[in-house]
């Protein structure tokens, strides 16, 4: 096979662009131009990128916890208690070449305590997941690609990065073209929601610059508890 020098991502013409974004429905990343070999076959990483990283602790961050409930005022604010749990959900792009595995969820996080409001109103939940992205296309993955998605009530939320900083937490991080990263990632879910929950990866739609191939937008799913 007949490879040529892998070319980064570039975003297509403005015109082309505002096309493709129509044509994709509900969609707010752009179409993005990825680089491959002629003949479609695997190439090697770039050379010049980084190495990959990966974090093997996946113990859930230290929290404070406790059952008990604050006051303040008249109001009631509910003190979480963390619950983790060991889990193995796995997502596969076969188009991209991307793996994205989920190896432990933490339900109620303790909120900050300057937080009485959104401790009313949501849960924070921790999710550990590690990228693998793939060596084929210069496509990277980003945590903001990920959502929870839960079911009573019915809900599906994008990460937060407010609490990235909090708990000795180490944050999930872009995985370029071949690489590795590891980390939380963190939702905040309505209050009471149910047990059922599940992570979803939503893939923008790409055009492969060396061969116009279009990979179309999809959004894939794994359950992470019932």
């Amino acid at each position: 096979m007949k490879t040529s020098a892998a070319a980064p991502a570039r975003p297509l013409t403005a015109s082309r662009s505002r096309l493709r974004r129509l044509a994709v429905v509900g969609l707010v990343a752009p179409v993005v131009a990825l680089a491959a070999c002629s003949g479609e076959s695997a190439v090697t990483a770039d050379p010049t990128a980084p190495g990959g990283t990966g974090q093997a602790a996946t113990s859930a961050p230290a929290t404070s916890a406790t059952t008990s409930a604050t006051s303040t005022g008249t109001d009631t604010v509910p003190v979480d208690k963390p619950v983790s749990t060991a889990i193995n959900a796995t997502i596969k792009d076969p188009d991209l070449g991307h793996t994205i595995t989920a190896s432990r969820i933490v339900r109620h996080f303790s909120w900050p305590s300057e937080q009485p409001v959104g401790a009313k109103s949501f849960e924070i939940v921790g999710v550990w997941v590690t990228f693998s992205a793939g060596s084929r296309y210069s496509a990277s993955l980003d945590p903001s690609m990920l959502s929870l998605v839960a079911t009573d009530p019915s809900q599906k939320v994008g990460p937060t990065t407010e609490f990235s900083k909090r708990w000795g937490a180490t944050p999930l991080k872009t995985a370029k073209r071949a690489q590795r990263t590891g980390g939380w990632v963190f939702f905040k879910v309505n209050r009471g929601t149910s047990n059922a929950l599940s992570l979803a990866f939503n893939r923008p739609a790409y055009q492969v610059s060396t061969t116009d191939k279009n990979i179309g937008a999809k959004t894939f799913t794994v359950v992470l508890t019932k």
